[in-house]
């Protein structure tokens, strides 16, 4: 009797590759969330030195507002919106949620970037790379005006405090979860090797049991 020990492909390929890295920085992001604010600070000045503050409060934030003030009034939720001022509700109880540079969402875009850097290697037609970045630009621009307008509808119905805990932790949750769906979605459905095949995943990962003789 001959018995293969477990056996594991050091390689990861297809899906494995970005939702492998996406599954460690979200479970590592979350652990040291109540410690993350110090890093989130240093991305922050970087992104004031290099000038991007100004650029994404001119022009990206008044047109998240717009967008999110579309989707309230769709769901039956009375808003209006001023630039980067976003007021929810009507007379006295009404409030004011400001949309500040810092909040449009660039983060999300650096998460796409670093798993696009592993999720795009491999022998793939220079189509379904390009129609996977535009997939995930476009599914991150959603992304974003969805959490800003679930932020609104908690800060609604529930008031700041809710509204702040959905914010802070909500995000890194959402982002995580997208990305994973949108990495087995490219694989299975959009990305194409040169051959014309679609990913598929590697027959020796996972275990192996053995054999008997």
């Amino acid at each position: 009797m001959t018995t293969t020990a477990f056996r594991h492909d050091p390689r990861l390929t297809g899906a494995a590759r970005p939702v492998g890295t996406l599954l460690a920085a979200g479970s590592i992001a979350l652990l040291i969330l109540p410690f993350f604010s110090t890093f989130g600070e240093l991305l922050t000045k970087a992104a004031m030195a290099a000038g991007f503050d100004a650029w994404l409060g001119q022009w990206i934030a008044p047109v998240e507002g717009r967008l999110v003030h579309g989707a309230l009034a769709l769901i039956g939720i009375p808003s209006a919106y001023d630039g980067s001022l976003l007021y929810v509700g009507t007379g006295a109880g009404s409030l004011a949620l400001y949309i500040s540079w810092n909040c449009v969402g660039w983060q999300t875009v650096l998460f796409l970037l670093v798993s696009m850097a592993t999720g795009l290697q491999g022998e793939y037609t220079l189509r379904s790379r390009l129609e996977t970045v535009a997939l995930g630009v476009l599914g991150i621009a959603m992304l974003n005006i969805l959490r800003i307008t679930v932020v609104a509808v908690v800060a609604y119905l529930f008031g700041q405090l809710p509204a702040v805990i959905v914010h802070d932790y909500g995000s890194v949750i959402a982002t995580v979860a997208f990305l994973m769906a949108f990495w087995a979605f490219a694989y299975n459905v959009v990305l194409e090797g040169r051959g014309g095949d679609r990913e598929e995943p590697s027959p020796d990962q996972g275990s192996r049991i053995g054999q008997m003789a």
